[in-house]
C-alpha cells in the first residue's frame, strides 16, 4: 500500500497506472478536473494541487491501488520520522562500526 496519502508524489507514471484502462476523460470526471489537466500530469508538464493529491489517494486507497506492492532491498516503511531518523542512525552506527572491524583485521 502507498505511504501516508498527503506526503505522496504522485509521478506520471503513477498516475497513469491509477487511471489503467479508464480515458483520460472518465478519470478527469472520478476526480472533478478538467481533462487537460490529467493530460499535463500523465505527460510530467504539471503536477496535482494538494486538493487533486487528496482525491488520487483517495481513490488509490478505494481501489486497493499498489496493495499487493512490497518494498524491496533494504528498504523499510517508517510511520514516525522522528523514530526513521533514529533507526537510520543506528543502522549507520552498526555498519560503521562493522567496517571498522574489518578494517582493523587487514
Amino acid at each position: 500500500m502507498l505511504p501516508k496519502t498527503s506526503t505522496n508524489k504522485w509521478s506520471p507514471a503513477l498516475i497513469k497506472l491509477l487511471r489503467g484502462k479508464r480515458t483520460q476523460d472518465e478519470f478527469a470526471q472520478l476526480l472533478g478536473a478538467p481533462k487537460n489537466t490529467v493530460w499535463r500530469w500523465e505527460a510530467g508538464y504539471a503536477s496535482p494541487a494538494a486538493a487533486y493529491v487528496k482525491k488520487l489517494s483517495e481513490l488509490a486507497a478505494r481501489e486497493g491501488f499498489l496493495s499487493d506492492w512490497k518494498p524491496v532491498g533494504s528498504i523499510t516503511w517508517v510511520g514516525d520520522l522522528e523514530e526513521g531518523s533514529k533507526q537510520i542512525a543506528l543502522e549507520f552506527s552498526r555498519a560503521l562500526a562493522h567496517t571498522s572491524r574489518r578494517r582493523g583485521r587487514l
